[in-house]
Formats: structure tokens, C-alpha cells, sequence
């Protein structure tokens, strides 16, 4: 189980993004009524947990955007071992852009951009309420953001949909003003970098980038959405700026669990380590497993890792679902690898029927789902990173060439000064690697 996190030392790291239903099942006593796996518990399914009979994985994220403002709960990470694990909290800022955090409603009926910029400063017990929870519960944390991406066509239901970029970057500044006064020492903080173009990420980061807590996340098109492009000049022009001097030891990408960009952040991380900081960890984030699970009854499936490009793709299946599993004892197997699916068999998934809703899972399955999901991703995000840091015979057969190619470059613009002109020529590179196209190979420059 060491090793296992061990061997994550010298890639950018995969959190998965715990959600609070899950959190709470996997710290609760069985259901006497419901037939188990042997030697499997709820409590099993607690991965944070050093003593965990099936996996343990010491990272995740855990947002304070899922709780009711002041809901306290105790589960898998209030009650984690602090000495045996990572957490990074998320602030909530998706919620909050989108108008939807649960039991704020000062931003409600609003009508101009004026009124919601007030009404958000008068906010203080929110705000106190999430940097509480955050010193709390998490190691890093996220800075309060106000998302530019609220001002795009397709928010415009949300509350800060009229806001224009400086108001949304003013309010933003006073709420790191606000954690500057109010934290107390127990988390270090990532300084949330947001941006839809190249021209209002400089602006943003002109703005913030003075508070230097012990870090920073890149979100909105400064992070994945942007491209490997863009994500790389962002990274390379914070550099330049000193912003990855020691203590700013931490860079988070918020959303994504594509296999390509689990190496993209690597190669990034492995350049910057020797560049600028040694203690440099990259990590990126996904609520993929939990969603899989509980939204789509579906069950993530390992990729195939050769040099052909569809094979880097976590694939996802629907769980099998059928009237002849329930109360089928051990006939049927659970036909998918990963600690917990060894054990299982579908009578432990299809546990109920009836004929009017014809319902076959409970929460105890999309527990069980989720566990195994979690693990797939977490395992295949490593796997690829070991396939694509092999030298360089040897990943060729695992690799697509594109990726391998830029992942050779992104490390060495890391370690370069003039770097600009080196970006520009290799853009048809970049761009390959975002569409991962199939039939070009492109020659670094």
C-alpha cells in the first residue's frame, strides 16, 4: 500500500474528487439486511483509511460547494488521519458562480451587477464560513474566486452574469484580502488563476499574483480548456515571475482526468523540479468516478495504453443489470478488476426488484461503484505515467508519438529562458495533441 503512494512521488497527481454522499457511506456501520462481499465492509470502502483491507490512497479533494452553509458531517475525511493523508479543499467558487451553494440566497432576484458586487461584500459570514471549513478540514485549499466564466453567453441565468471582468477581479481581490486577515495557519491556500483569452488571464494574474500563500490552481481556460498551449505559456510566464519560488511548492488543475493530461502535468512537474523548485507537486482533479457511478450506473474500464491514440481513453460501460442477478449468491462474478471488484459478485450489486419499477441497485451499490471507479482512474493515471516516462525505446510502444513528443518538449521549455519563440513554432504539435489526431505525425521544432 506504501509503494502504491510512493510511486506517485515523481508524477503530478491525481485527486479524486470525493463527494459527500460517498464520504459519509464508506464511514458508516453495515446494513444488517444487506448481503455483503466476504471480508467487506462499508467501512472498507474508506481508501483515505492506512488500514483499509482493500486500497489505501492518501489524495483527494473535497468541496466545501457540496455542504449547506454551517452543515457540519462526520465521514471519511473530518475523521481522516491528517498524517496519512492529502486533502485539497475546494472553496465552492462553481457553486457560488453558478448561484447555486446551498442556503445562500443574497444573490437571488438581483438585478444588476452593482447590486450582486454589494450584496457578495456583505457576505462576510459565508465567506468565514468557508475559510473555516477549509483551515478545518483540508492541507491546501482554493482561494474564493468569482469565476470570469459566469460573463459567457451560456451563464447568463447566473447571478454574476452581468458582472464585467474588473468588477469580477476586484471582487476576487478583496477575497483574498479577507483570507489573508481571516486564516489561521492550518492550510496552505492556492491562489485560483481564472481566464477566458489570453488578454483577461494577464489582467487577472496582474491582479493577484502579489498573494503568495502556498500556491496556486489554474481554472476556466487558464486550465485544461485552453489547451496544452495555452496551459504551458500560463505556467511558463508565472515562472518567469518567480511564482514557483520556494514555499510556492503546490500547482493544481482543476477538472480533468483525461490520461494525456495526467502526463502533460508531469512533464510539467519534472521540469519545473529541476528548473526552479525541487518540492514543486503538480496535481489535477475529477469528479469522474463519483459521476460515473451515481449519475450513469456505469462502470470505468482500463485503457489499453498502446501507441495508438483511442487507446488513451478510460472507457466506462453500464453495470450489468438484470433480474436473474438479485439473490443469485456467488453464481455470477463481477466481471471487472480492481481490489474491491475481486470480491464482489453482481448478487451484492443487483440487490432488489420490483416489477412496477423494476429497481436493482441501492446506495450501498453506487457506493460499491464509485470504490471501484475511483480505483481505475487512480491506477490507469499512474500507469500511463510510468508508461510515458520509460526512456524512450520503450515508451514508443505505449505512446502515442505525438504525446511523447510534446511531453519531451514541454519539459525542456520548462527549463528554458527564451521560450516564446519555441512555443510558436511548435503549435501545430500542441494542437495535435488536444484533437490527439490520427494520422500525422508532427516534428518537434
Amino acid at each position: 500500500m506504501d509503494d502504491f503512494n510512493k510511486r506517485w512521488d515523481n508524477f503530478a497527481v491525481y485527486l479524486p474528487s470525493i463527494q459527500k454522499g460517498y464520504a459519509k457511506a464508506a464511514s458508516k456501520a453495515d446494513d444488517k439486511t444487506r448481503t455483503m462481499p466476504k471480508d467487506v465492509t462499508l467501512r472498507s470502502l474508506n481508501f483515505l483509511n492506512p488500514k483499509s483491507k482493500l486500497w489505501h490512497y492518501k489524495y483527494a479533494l473535497y468541496s466545501a460547494g457540496q455542504f449547506k452553509i454551517g452543515e457540519q458531517q462526520t465521514d471519511i475525511v473530518t475523521t481522516r488521519d491528517e498524517k496519512q493523508t492529502v486533502i485539497l479543499g475546494d472553496s465552492g467558487g462553481f457553486q457560488i458562480g453558478k448561484g447555486t451553494l446551498a442556503g445562500f440566497t443574497a444573490l437571488n432576484k438581483l438585478k444588476t451587477a452593482d447590486e450582486v458586487c454589494d450584496a457578495w461584500r456583505n457576505a462576510t459570514e459565508l465567506k468565514k464560513w468557508i475559510v473555516n471549513w477549509l483551515e478545518t478540514h483540508s492541507d491546501y485549499a482554493m482561494t474564493l474566486d468569482m469565476p470570469l466564466w459566469a460573463q459567457l453567453p451560456q451563464n447568463k441565468k447566473t447571478p454574476f452574469h452581468k458582472c464585467t471582468t474588473q468588477q469580477l477581479i476586484d471582487l476576487t481581490v478583496e477575497n483574498l484580502e479577507f483570507i489573508k486577515r481571516n486564516k489561521r495557519g492550518n492550510t496552505k491556500w492556492l491562489n485560483v488563476i481564472q481566464g477566458t483569452n489570453a488578454k483577461d488571464m494577464k489582467q487577472w494574474w496582474d491582479a493577484v499574483k502579489g498573494y503568495r500563500f502556498g500556491g496556486w490552481a489554474l481554472a476556466g481556460d487558464t486550465g485544461w480548456r485552453g489547451g496544452s498551449m495555452a496551459v504551458v505559456t500560463q505556467v511558463l510566464m508565472m515562472r518567469d515571475e518567480g511564482a514557483f519560488e520556494k514555499g510556492m511548492d503546490w500547482l493544481h488543475v482543476l477538472g480533468v482526468s483525461q490520461t494525456k493530461w495526467a502526463v502533460i502535468l508531469s512533464a510539467i512537474q519534472r521540469g519545473l523540479r529541476k528548473s526552479t523548485n525541487p518540492n514543486l507537486r503538480v496535481s489535477f482533479d475529477s469528479a469522474s468516478p463519483n459521476i460515473l457511478a451515481g449519475k450513469f450506473e456505469q462502470l470505468a474500464v482500463y485503457p489499453k495504453f498502446t501507441n495508438k491514440e483511442e487507446s488513451w481513453v478510460i472507457s466506462a460501460v453500464r453495470c450489468p443489470s438484470a433480474k436473474i442477478y438479485v439473490n443469485s449468491k456467488d453464481e455470477f462474478a463481477f466481471p471487472f478488476p480492481s481490489p474491491l471488484g475481486d470480491k464482489l459478485k453482481l448478487s451484492h450489486l443487483n440487490v432488489k426488484y420490483d416489477k412496477y419499477s423494476n429497481v436493482k441497485f441501492d446506495d450501498v451499490t453506487q457506493a460499491f461503484l464509485t470504490h471501484h471507479n475511483t480505483w481505475v482512474y487512480v491506477r490507469s493515471m499512474l500507469e500511463a505515467n510510468e508508461l510515458a516516462f520509460l526512456d524512450k525505446a520503450d515508451a514508443e510502444q505505449f505512446v502515442p508519438k505525438n504525446l511523447l513528443a510534446c511531453l519531451h518538449l514541454i519539459e525542456e521549455l520548462m527549463c528554458t529562458k527564451n521560450w516564446k519563440a519555441r512555443i510558436t513554432s511548435n503549435k501545430r504539435l500542441f494542437d495535435a495533441v488536444d484533437k490527439m489526431s490520427k494520422d500525422e505525425v508532427i516534428i518537434v521544432k
